[in-house]
């Protein structure tokens, strides 16, 4: 008979595997402004766009909380509801206002998905979790692999055109829906409801007891924000987690960007070329590579808090070489190409970054900083948004110069974060055989 842990398991990764079955997001651009909405070009990514990052932002934090208390299976729920509403305005949808309220759906959307992610944390034991995340970061690849093929493979035989994805897309949200009344209910939380097995504690400081039987609204909150205060204090006084968030966090800012708006470039190569899209094909290819490389990557043994620093800047200055050829080429496999070599990039060394994060945190904290990193990207997002597409109204090809010099600097950074550690000596007596560790000494390394 199954265990409960793997049958809970199960079930969310269908959730999650149904919920990436959107074949008509690598089009979505196309779809806007083709003859089924007629938008233009400056209108999609000036007045459309940016309010879905904008909201993201602003709900995430809302959403994080709330997901904590209401303990997690409605906000799954609700998450998926969005997905059915978005995509019935963008099928049946006229007009920018009514574009803009989809983004702000999109946002709740996607700010969502922190519930999708620490659910299994609330519903597992702890010796579960690193199968369980496994499980979760497969179903999410699987299923936006499964969608791009999907997508390229209606769109080349002509047995669907892009309003026709949309109708697909639809459905798996709705059997996304569907499928998240089957989770089962999570009994506690990370912070409004806390399992009295779980007794987190702080350095020289005992936190004391960890659930409270009967206790009012007004205790509870007060209990719940003294343990996230102690666990933000506790990850982002470690210098360690500092670095890597900090790569996370700004990297992370950078993909977005990269992901939201290529599309838009694309467009105005083939309104030039009239060479046919495979965006379907790139988003499942991309996805396939990233996955790939972050396994790779994943395995190996090496001493990354010597190799993380010309790591991180080696991913970075290459990305802003692959953003500087998507801002000026007008051969779309080349921007094609380049577009995967760039997030394949961003996927596996930001696998490499979580885990190294993930070793210096407590488990329970981990949904916790993990939210913090993505809504300081989110920040820098939507200040980049803002300053670059909102005031300056810098065109598409102008945003992805900017980008790359984003990313060059970002790479700059860490050439000198890597310059400073080999003054200070960390790189004292390392050979190229000392960078290889047995795997017996990983988590040791880990520690150093």
């Amino acid at each position: 008979m199954m265990d409960n842990w793997l049958k809970t398991s199960l079930l969310l990764c269908i959730f999650g595997f149904l919920k990436e079955i959107r074949p008509s997001e690598p089009y979505v651009t196309h779809f806007l402004v083709g003859h089924w909405k007629n938008f233009t070009t400056n209108e999609v990514y000036e007045q459309i766009y940016p309010v879905g990052t904008y909201s993201t932002l602003a709900l995430l934090v809302l959403v994080f909380l709330v997901t904590d208390y209401v303990r997690h299976k409605p906000v799954i729920i609700a998450d998926a509801a969005f997905g059915i509403a978005i995509y019935s305005i963008l099928i049946w949808g006229q007009g920018i206002p009514l574009m803009q309220f989809m983004e702000v759906l999109y946002g709740g959307f996607m700010a969502g998905e922190v519930a999708y992610y620490t659910y299994i944390y609330a519903s597992v034991d702890r010796d579960k979790y690193q199968m369980v995340s496994g499980h979760t970061r497969a179903a999410y690849l699987v299923g936006r692999c499964t969608s791009g093929v999907m997508a390229q493979v209606l769109v080349s035989t002509n047995a669907m055109d892009y309003l026709e994805l949309n109708y697909i897309t639809l459905g798996a949200m709705i059997a996304a829906t569907a499928w998240a009344f089957l989770l089962p209910p999570t009994k506690s939380s990370i912070y409004f409801h806390r399992d009295k097995s779980i007794v987190p504690s702080q350095v020289g400081e005992e936190r004391g007891e960890a659930s409270i039987a009967e206790e009012p609204p007004q205790g509870r909150a007060a209990r719940a924000f003294h343990f996230l205060w102690g666990d933000l204090k506790a990850a982002y006084t470690n210098m360690s987690v500092v670095k890597w968030s900090l790569w996370w966090a700004l990297a992370t800012c950078g993909y977005y960007q990269v992901l939201s708006y290529t599309q838009v470039i694309w467009e105005e190569i083939i309104q030039e070329s009239g060479q046919q899209l495979y965006n379907g094909a790139v988003e499942a290819l991309y996805t396939i590579i990233g996955a790939l490389s972050a396994l790779a990557l994943g395995t190996l043994p090496l001493r990354w808090a010597v190799l993380g620093p010309p790591a991180l800047a080696s991913c970075a200055l290459a990305q802003a070489a692959t953003i500087y050829a998507i801002a000026t080429t007008n051969d779309l496999w080349l921007a094609y190409a380049c577009y995967i070599i760039c997030l394949a990039a961003y996927q596996a060394m930001v696998t490499i970054a979580s885990s190294e994060i993930a070793k210096q945190l407590k488990e329970e904290s981990f949904g916790l900083i993990f939210g913090m990193n993505m809504f300081i990207a989110l920040a820098l997002q939507s200040i980049l948004t803002l300053v670059v597409i909102n005031w300056l109204k810098v065109p598409p090809r102008g945003q992805f110069v900017i980008y790359g010099s984003y990313f060059a600097v970002l790479g700059a950074g860490f050439v000198l974060v890597t310059l400073y550690s080999m003054i200070k000596g960390d790189w004292r007596g390392v050979t190229f055989k000392s960078l290889w560790l047995p795997k017996t000494q990983e988590r040791a390394a880990a520690s150093q």
